[in-house]
């Protein structure tokens, strides 16, 4: 929330990492109480189904002055945060605007998962608390410019940002925790001074004290190598003081052959990303459908775009008069694909499309409730999606009938094309 040049310049840099990892639909930099005060609520909200992310960024000066970072920039920029939070969830009529779209109503009802995170744009620390809280005791994520960048590059969807953040919090919270991001030569006299004036300050709160010899990516090395989570002896709370070593856990990493096998097969899942951004856009009526798309994670991606791709090859080049579909689970959702004639259009299409997706939920005993359907027909042409979601299972004459006419059209004989794809395949 800086009005100097600085500040703008921090702003901007955050704005443009949240834009391009998570899509601009759902990032509102600089956000005003725009029937209120017009003033700045804080840097950046995302949000995002039930997800609130508040954003506050700092591009503060360090110069050595360990002293004024801790008690004057975190603290203001806790402030902030509180003060975002207090406005945004206690204001019963508090509207916003996202740059690309109208006024709308900021619906605090909706938001269950509250992330909090400062980001410091100042370079030259050798030491600092990865966490913090508000007065109100909520936790606060502290990241620097080279954290933020990396961890939204790697956790490159919302719910492998919030799954990190949560894990990342439950590690540290009611905790003490110092991250020395030094190298053993630039932990010098005056650094040492400065990091033992800094131990002194913290017992005092009578926490469990922790250090981690490491950065923020390694950090989140340990996570992703610990199946999503962190060791036991990581999390541990029963010593007074633990000290943990992980540095270059994250040049280690990256530099193994499953970092880039995950990364080659991850390409692919950007079909989804891509798909929403080319044929989805800021269209209101299919916002639903966009937000059910993005709330996948990487990998969940990866399985649904797999899945597509291998459909899409399989009847490439079937005759123009077929009909195929295809169906395959993943998370809560269930996948339809379909190739439809050319000359299947209007009333006669849109019959065809609801019967397979009902014939589906059928055959697989309503496996899943909620529906995504992408179809096309030729070399993806006549792309046609919508998302379906039945509240109850059919009655059973409503079955037997649409059971039928799957029948009549060939459907669901021994050649029934149905897949759930399984982790174990990845």
């Amino acid at each position: 929330m800086d009005s100097n040049p600085k500040g703008i310049l921090g702003e901007n840099f955050v704005n443009e990492i949240a834009n391009n990892t998570f899509l601009e639909y759902w990032c509102y930099p600089s956000p005003k109480d725009e029937k209120g005060d017009k003033k700045e609520i804080c840097d950046l909200l995302i949000l995002f189904r039930d997800v609130l992310i508040i954003i506050s960024v700092k591009n503060y000066d360090f110069k050595g002055n360990y002293d004024r970072y801790f008690n004057k920039t975190i603290e203001k920029a806790l402030k902030q945060i509180q003060g975002a939070e207090r406005k945004l969830l206690d204001n019963n009529n508090l509207y916003i605007k996202h740059p690309k779209k109208e006024i709308e109503l900021f619906e605090k009802k909706q938001y269950s998962k509250i992330y909090r995170i400062i980001i410091n744009l100042g370079e030259g620390l050798k030491f600092y608390h990865p966490s913090s809280y508000t007065k109100s005791k909520n936790h606060v994520t502290i990241m620097d410019k080279t954290t933020w960048s990396s961890i939204t590059k790697e956790m490159n969807t919302i719910t492998d940002l919030t799954n990190y953040l949560s894990e990342r919090e439950n590690l540290l919270k009611q905790k003490s925790v110092i991250m020395l991001t030094c190298t053993d030569e630039e932990f010098n006299e005056e650094v040492h001074l400065k990091f033992n004036e800094r131990i002194e300050t913290i017992k005092e709160k009578n926490k469990l004290q922790v250090y981690i010899s490491g950065t923020e990516l390694d950090l989140l090395a340990s996570y992703i190598n610990n199946s999503n989570s962190y060791s036991e002896e990581l999390k541990s709370d029963k010593f007074q003081g633990m000290f943990f070593d992980i540095d270059k856990s994250w040049e280690n990493f990256v530099a193994s052959p499953d970092y880039l096998i995950k990364k080659e097969n991850d390409e692919q899942s950007f079909f989804i990303d891509n798909f929403v951004i080319n044929e989805i856009g800021y269209r209101k009526e299919l916002k639903i459908l966009a937000e059910k798309l993005m709330s996948l994670s990487r990998f969940e991606r990866r399985i649904v775009s797999k899945s597509f791709f291998e459909f899409f090859g399989k009847y490439k080049n079937s005759s123009e008069n077929e009909f195929a579909r295809a169906y395959t689970d993943v998370a809560e959702f269930g996948f339809i694909f379909a190739k439809y004639p050319n000359k299947l259009n209007g009333e006669n299409l849109d019959n065809v499309l609801m019967l397979a997706v009902e014939s589906f939920a059928i055959h697989t005993k309503y496996l899943k409730m909620d529906f995504i359907l992408i179809a096309y027909y030729e070399d993806f042409k006549g792309l046609r999606y919508n998302n379906f979601h039945l509240t109850k299972p059919f009655s059973k004459e409503l079955e037997l009938e649409i059971m039928n006419d799957a029948k009549s059209l060939g459907w669901f004989s021994d050649s029934f094309n149905y897949r759930n794809i399984s982790e174990n395949e990845y």
